[in-house]
């Protein structure tokens, strides 16, 4: 064959692959698309181009809702914040409603189809421009409903493209209580009534947005339960609406279970010369109103919640308060000292550990490394359950078991692990420590427990402690490794005779 036919030939090939490429292949996409546009029955809407909706309920209610700023909100028949998803959901069904088939029809002859005066009418608008859905009665075969869009011609679609307006008011109304993104809280004030008056505590976000106690004392808050409650409070939600104002209503009103105010930073603006413009809300869980709590939340809006989520707002000061007792690395622990020192104890003395490549040795016995190494890490991070005082006296510390404590420990970690926060109060030097008192363990309140450092008197659950050796004896038989195994491992295994020759031997035959 000659050169320049089998160039033409090459050509013609790759002409040919390139039709099949972009017409067959990557134009079927776009002739599906094509296709699919020219069946719906509002080709020119977008979904966020709708700016107002307009129909009537499940619960046969008219609602109008309009979309401003962003967010949906009902005009009538009551105002309030509307649940952006379902009206997005809304608008999403009604842009991207196809037919699935149509039926020729004399002009006006609707009524067969359920498209006269009783027919459902959702109406919309798009910058103005108003446009309407009529829907009718299902198809005699198959799981479709008539519909009329702009004209007379009647169409039908599949009938589970018109389920997202199949709602109550209710299910179309915003059921978060308030607005409000957990990171954006500055300030925060929890209340509630004590005996006597009301109870104030007042937090404030710190540098590295460390939370701190600000009223009634300056201490550290807990981050974790702060970061909850936000989380909690973002993330409420209504179980019901109240929209009038009954005297069981008002009643319930008059009591205060808890109010929280907050400040926000709410974006760029003009606040005092430039920077961060602040936002402030509020919301109020008052008295119970036919079995769950009624909310006062922003702009006096009622909403009912199940009576048990107010559990999720603490109500004491120390459930705030940072109950930190130590923080360190386990992996960087050095050393573990135990002194057992109360006389009601079952023996007296001191145990050490030392942490070397990963192994720990120590107490002259061989250990269960997996028991030492799950006692260094809880050693390592422990936190209490709650705070008893903020000091006590002598006959006091005595009673809780705290003078003389039952057991000293102190913990100490490589230099590389002493970048931690000092004002948690769990340094002793430079080279990172911590150190304990632990005292009598109730079955009921918990172990009693000091940090050196600091006059505090904490309590561990009974759960949490329930591990810690608080005698000799504990330790023994808690961390030592089994006799049985001891002997097993140091035991040399024999020597093997054997008639084979070795390598070696065989080199040499």
């Amino acid at each position: 064959m000659q050169p320049r036919t089998t160039a033409l030939l090459a050509l013609v090939a790759c002409l040919l692959g390139a039709f099949v490429y972009f017409y067959e292949i990557a134009g079927e996409a776009d002739r599906e698309a094509g296709l699919e546009s020219a069946k719906r029955l509002f080709p020119d809407v977008d979904s966020g181009d709708i700016d107002a909706l307009a129909l009537t309920t499940t619960d046969g209610r008219a609602a109008r809702f309009e979309r401003r700023d962003g967010r949906w909100q009902i005009v009538s028949p009551i105002e309030g914040a509307g649940d952006g998803v379902a009206l997005d959901a809304i608008a999403g069904a009604l842009s991207q409603l196809v037919r699935a088939g149509s039926v020729k029809t004399a002009p006006g002859d609707l009524a067969q189809f359920g498209l006269g005066d009783a027919a459902q009418v959702v109406r919309f608008e798009v910058a103005g421009s108003g446009h309407a859905l009529r829907v009718g009665k299902a198809t005699p075969v198959g799981a479709n409903v008539y519909v009329s869009a702009e004209t007379t011609d009647v169409a039908y679609v599949e009938s589970f493209r018109l389920n997202a307006w199949k709602r109550s008011l209710d299910e179309l109304r915003e059921r978060r209580i308030v607005d409000l993104e957990a990171g954006d809280v500055e300030r925060l004030a929890v209340s509630w009534p004590e005996e006597g008056g009301v109870f104030e505590l007042v937090l404030v976000r710190g540098p590295e947005n460390a939370w701190q106690i600000e009223k009634p004392i300056s201490a550290r808050a807990d981050q974790e339960m702060v970061g909850t409650l936000l989380s909690n409070l973002a993330y409420l939600q209504a179980s019901g609406f109240v929209d009038e104002r009954t005297p069981e209503v008002d009643s319930a009103l008059g009591e205060t279970a808890i109010g929280l105010r907050w400040t926000t930073a709410a974006g760029e603006g003009a606040s005092d010369g430039g920077g961060e413009s602040k936002r402030e809300g509020s919301m109020r869980i008052a008295g119970l109103l036919d079995g769950e709590r009624l909310v006062e939340g922003e702009g006096g809006a009622l909403r009912r919640i199940a009576a048990e989520r107010l559990e999720e707002f603490p109500r004491r000061l120390t459930a705030y308060r940072d109950k930190t007792l130590t923080r360190l690395d386990a992996a960087s622990l050095e050393r573990i000292e135990l002194d057992f020192m109360s006389p009601e104890s079952v023996e007296a003395g001191s145990v050490v550990w030392v942490q070397k490549e990963g192994a720990w040795s120590g107490d002259g016995r061989e250990l269960d490394p997996e028991a030492v190494a799950e006692l260094a890490a809880m050693l390592a991070s422990l936190r209490a359950s709650d705070i008893v005082a903020d000091a006590m006296g002598e006959a006091e510390l005595a009673s809780l078991g705290l003078a003389p404590p039952a057991v000293r420990v102190r913990l100490v970690s490589a230099s590389a692990g002493a970048k931690e926060d000092a004002s948690e109060g769990t340094r002793e030097g430079a080279g990172g420590s911590a150190a304990l008192e632990l005292g009598r363990l109730d079955p009921e309140r918990g172990l009693f427990v000091r940090r050196n450092d600091d006059a505090t008197v904490f309590v561990l659950s009974a759960e949490t402690a329930q591990p810690l050796p608080l005698t000799l004896a504990d330790v023994h038989a808690r961390l030592a490794k089994p006799a049985a195994e001891a002997e097993n491992q140091s035991a040399v295994p024999p020597a093997v005779e054997s008639d084979a020759a070795a390598p070696s031997d065989l080199l040499e035959q």
